[in-house]
């Protein structure tokens, strides 16, 4: 029965041994990223572990600090079963151990403060000797015993006690001197430990980590392969341009660049980019049409609407804005090399769905983990432009060089701002807007100095009818020269006011030759000039209305 058991008891302990969790630490390899339009990125990882047969706790380090736990999918061998997961941000405790230099000096200044212990002890003992003597002195002198003592052996006596207690006093101050030379040294040595550790750099704090934590059981020991990949709010992209413009053949180049930027604690090395256009932060659901219902407009004092706003302003969320113009700007470290001059578009897959463009560039990028924006170049094109001139003098008295470029919907352009450079000289920043319905893709390239504009009123007219009705009239001129040496062609724009209700008449009088829009009152005049050629363009009209009304421009 005994031998019964003892072997029950063994398969017992067994069997919990066996049931027991280990666990396996793993490191992830991240390999691609594909960074979306705004913010936010899908990271793929691989890991290979070494697992034993039976369950276990897998721990996967160097894992992004802030996933998406909703959107992590992972896959392994057959012969893997994931029981469960979670994430965790892990930091290791520091441990300071100090350079020898270091622990030689603080055992000096341990020794030295013994020393200096034990001769204080020593010191107060001599001091208590002090005191007794002296007080044995004192009783000698005030009762002396005249019957056993006389006054030489009295005189005796007092000399033995003042010797040593003069002897006793120099051993004190001896102490005394010796504690002194103690704290000397430990003082220098505590100063030069202090100069020490301004001169040698503080021990970097170790740096937290994501972790991977998974419950996995495997029916066979050897190493396992792991893919995981999971979408991070932390990283993004928003494009930006340089328009290279050569006015020898008017060539217009337009290189297409990438400003990344992420924060999500795990530095990108050696990492192959996929740039989507898609934002999968944008909701996916249609909208639907709500019953709109007017009523009567009620007057509200000034002192309500303002309260009102205010308290909107107060409570109302504000909208979440990628902002990277302000930012500093690095160019992100490209790690393939070749002894020829390659280009970043020989690298380039340009993949397109329904939805959305992927650019996916077959090259290893280096993107730390900052929040710094890094310049990624995508790709750069020479494209045919067309050049314009467009001026709008009530606005602005300067003429605008625009460059028009037809079939724009190939290139798979995003919102973003555009450096101008012509023939290798920075003018400013533009804006490109592919946002549009228009065949023709529009970009404003900057100022032209060199064509004068003047925009003045000619003449004002009123007058008052009989039927109690107000007349005014106006006539504006504008004067146009080209001072380039080359012929332009320009949109010049104006507009007269249009009436929203039949008390107010507009009429135009004169147009001078220009296009009119009589929906919206604007004029248009296509100029051509040659080089110093002036030009003189008119229009007139007159605007009746009530004469105890006062007009008013509403834009």
């Amino acid at each position: 029965m005994k031998k019964l058991f003892l072997i029950a008891v063994l398969l017992y302990t067994g069997s919990l041994m066996a049931q027991k969790k280990d666990t396996v630490y793993a490191n992830a390899n991240l390999t691609n990223a594909t960074v979306y339009f705004g913010y936010g990125a899908d990271l793929k990882h691989g890991s290979k572990a070494n697992l034993a047969a039976g369950m276990q706790q897998l721990i996967i380090n160097n894992v992004s600090l802030y996933p998406d736990m909703n959107t992590l999918q992972i896959s392994c061998p057959e012969i893997v079963t994931i029981l469960s997961y979670t994430h965790r941000i892990y930091s290791k405790p520091p441990v300071v151990v100090p350079p020898p230099t270091y622990q030689k000096s603080y055992d000096s200044i341990k020794n030295y403060q013994k020393q200096i212990n034990i001769f204080t002890n020593d010191q107060s003992i001599k001091n208590d000797m002090v005191l007794r003597i002296t007080k044995l002195i004192e009783n000698n002198f005030t009762t002396p015993d005249k019957k056993n003592i006389t006054s030489e052996e009295l005189v005796k006596l007092t000399t033995y006690y003042t010797d040593k207690i003069s002897l006793l006093k120099q051993q004190v101050f001896d102490l005394e001197d010796k504690k002194n030379n103690l704290n000397e040294l430990i003082a220098a040595i505590q100063d030069r430990l202090d100069q020490l550790s301004q001169e040698n750099k503080p021990i970097e704090q170790p740096k937290p980590v994501g972790q991977l934590i998974l419950q996995v059981m495997s029916k066979t020991a050897g190493p396992v392969d792991f893919d995981f990949n999971y979408f991070t709010r932390n990283a993004g992209w928003v494009p930006t341009y340089d328009i290279r413009v050569k006015t020898i053949d008017n060539s217009f180049k337009l290189v297409y660049k990438a400003m990344v930027s992420q924060t999500t604690g795990l530095n990108w090395n050696g990492v192959k980019l996929n740039l989507s256009t898609s934002n999968p932060n944008q909701g996916n659901t249609i909208p639907v049409l709500s019953p709109l219902y007017l009523q009567l407009y009620v007057p509200v004092l000034y002192n309500q609407v303002t309260i009102a706003a205010s308290a909107y302003s107060m409570e109302a969320p504000q909208l979440d804005e990628v902002v990277v113009s302000g930012a500093p700007v690095k160019k992100a470290k490209n790690l393939a090399y070749s002894t020829q001059k390659l280009e970043v578009k020989d690298f380039l897959t340009l993949k397109e769905s329904q939805l959305n463009t992927n650019f996916e560039i077959d090259l290893p990028y280096d993107i730390p983990s900052d929040g710094v924006a890094y310049s990624v170049n995508i790709k750069d094109e020479m494209i045919p432009a067309t050049y314009q001139h467009v001026a709008v003098p009530k606005l602005d008295n300067d003429a605008f060089l625009i460059a028009k470029i037809n079939n724009w919907d190939s290139l798979s352009l995003l919102p973003g701002d555009a450096n101008i450079i012509m023939d290798n000289v920075y003018l400013g920043k533009s804006y490109l807007n592919p946002n549009t319905t228009d065949d023709t893709l529009s970009i404003s390239m900057g100022r032209d100095k060199r064509i004068a504009i003047n925009r003045k009123l000619v003449k004002e007219y009123n007058k008052v009818k009989r039927n109690d009705s107000k007349i005014e009239s106006y006539t504006y001129e504008i004067i146009v020269k080209n001072n380039k040496k080359q012929s332009i062609d320009m949109n010049l724009s104006d507009q007269f006011p249009i009436s929203q209700t039949k008390e107010i008449e507009v009429t135009l009088s004169d147009s001078g030759d220009a296009e009119v829009d009589n929906e919206t009152g604007f004029l248009k005049w296509n100029v051509k000039l040659k080089p110093g050629e002036s030009k003189k363009y008119r229009f007139s009209y007159q605007v009746k209305y009530p004469k105890d009304k006062v007009l008013q421009e509403i834009r």
